[in-house]
């Protein structure tokens, strides 16, 4: 996802110490949309399928029960940092729940997109490519089982 790289080195960023006054959830918040464009760019450059079919295809990866999934693969491989901001998104207070999914699963997605947020607004690119490229290789190998 050449695209999505150059996307996200050219965009204005946060320094790490502001980031520690931001509230988690808007990492989530961002973390959400910069997950969800990697998946569908991602989608869009390996298919010449329309656009509907592309939306379906994703959603099933953008949703609460898989991201959790992708989190319990990364968090062995994650810096005591991006360990803080997986736990203080997990232990929020929440009053939402993603439909077709559960607390835990929700509190797990939230999580993750709080990571992905997070290293994305503090310009910390080269690391969230490398957590990307993880999983972009689960998503890869869940295509070719549901092929």
């Amino acid at each position: 996802c050449v695209e999505f790289e150059n996307f996200i080195n050219n965009s204005d960023k946060i320094t790490s110490q502001e980031a520690l006054n931001k509230n988690v959830l808007v990492f989530a918040f961002v973390g959400d949309a910069v997950f969800t464009l990697y998946v569908r760019e991602l989608f869009a450059t390996l298919s010449n399928k329309k656009a509907g079919v592309l939306h379906t295809e994703t959603s099933h990866y953008v949703k609460a029960s898989y991201q959790a999934k992708l989190l319990g693969i990364l968090e062995p491989l994650l810096t005591e940092r991006e360990l803080q901001i997986v736990k203080s998104a997990r232990n929020i207070k929440t009053h939402n729940i993603a439909k077709n999914s559960n607390l835990d699963e929700y509190k797990k997605a939230t999580s993750f997109e709080s990571l992905l947020g997070e290293l994305y607004m503090t310009n910390n690119n080269e690391r969230l490519m490398q957590l990307l490229e993880i999983c972009k290789q689960n998503i890869l190998i869940s295509e070719g089982e549901n092929k």
